[in-house]
């Protein structure tokens, strides 16, 4: 039976809260053809609130604080994203469903039945039938979940972390550094005439990403703050690849095909919307990877905090 403490109930609307403060202050990054919307810097925080109070209240808090600040029905729809975010990030960190050991369903089978139906769901789209490969970063993220499986948990429910373990890396963060220039510099138009550049982008921004990663939290011999990067960026790709279907599902209905072509289509040269979404590729690379990269850094250092303060709400 699944019960609520105080301490449950105050972090539920501490974090509702802070996120609809970043919601409303932050300015966010604009979506395309939407007019007065944005992807919002809560996406940032969902995961963590997974992490710390578990996958049901976490997706509890974030689509609360993401409720109470919706201006437009697509906002409405757009607050289940980061809710996924949160709810995904902690069924990776959870041993078993409900927390209940003698279930037979683990949290990272139910984080890869998450992440997959939102898959399935894009090519079950139009848009992703015509843009197969467009899903890289959310394959990957699903990947990672079948090597891992429950390595994620142990580590997080188990680890002894202390702050003395987190150090910095330079050498790998200057490496990680010069990877993201290089690859957002071969999506630049003075490399598009070397055919087989731009492909490379995204790989670099990818292992540059990872570089940056390991760097900033030194892992060795433990991996904690692996652990909460692993499952910030399965939760950043699962808010994603939820926006992304409520944007297209959204198409003709809040947001008109022709806004869509007059502003965006025709500038960039481009024939239809799978085609924009090809094209938006290097840019949700970047975004997602520096999304997880400071979910990661807050992530670690909060929760090391609760622990050390003992006032982490979720077993571990």
């Amino acid at each position: 039976m699944f019960k609520l403490s105080s301490r449950d109930v105050a972090f539920v609307a501490i974090f509702a809260a802070f996120s609809a403060i970043v919601i409303r202050i932050l300015p966010g990054i604009p979506i395309v053809g939407v007019s007065g919307t944005s992807i919002k810097f809560d996406a940032i925080l969902a995961p963590i609130y997974g992490l710390i109070i578990g996958p049901y209240l976490g997706f509890l808090a974030a689509l609360i604080g993401g409720l109470v600040t919706a201006g437009t029905p697509f906002d409405i729809f757009t607050s289940f994203a980061p809710a996924v975010s949160a709810l995904t990030a902690g069924f990776l960190t959870q041993k078993n469903l409900g927390n209940n050991d003698k279930n037979p369903i683990k949290g990272w089978m139910a984080a890869s039945a998450v992440l997959g139906l939102l898959i399935v769901g894009w090519y079950g789209t139009d848009v992703g039938q015509k843009a197969p490969f467009y899903p890289i970063l959310h394959i990957a993220g699903f990947a990672l979940i079948l090597v891992t499986r429950g390595w994620l948990a142990r580590v997080f429910n188990e680890a002894k972390v202390e702050l003395e373990s987190w150090h910095i890396k330079p050498p790998y963060l200057l490496g990680g550094i010069v990877t993201i220039v290089v690859a957002y510099m071969l999506t630049r138009p003075y490399a598009t005439d070397l055919w087989a550049l731009p492909y490379l982008a995204l790989p670099l921004f990818l292992i540059g990403g990872i570089t940056i990663v390991y760097a900033l939290l030194g892992i060795g011999r433990k991996p904690f703050g692996l652990a909460v990067s692993i499952a910030s960026y399965c939760g950043i790709i699962a808010d994603h690849m939820l926006g992304n279907l409520v944007f297209i599902g959204a198409i003709n209905i809040f947001i008109p095909f022709s806004v869509i072509d007059e502003y965006f289509l025709k500038p960039l040269n481009l024939p239809d919307i799978p085609t924009l979404f090809m094209y938006m590729i290097p840019v949700s690379a970047v975004e997602r990877i520096l999304f997880t990269l400071v979910a990661t850094i807050l992530g670690v250092g909060l929760i090391l905090a609760l622990k050390r303060a003992n006032l982490l709400p979720r077993k571990t």
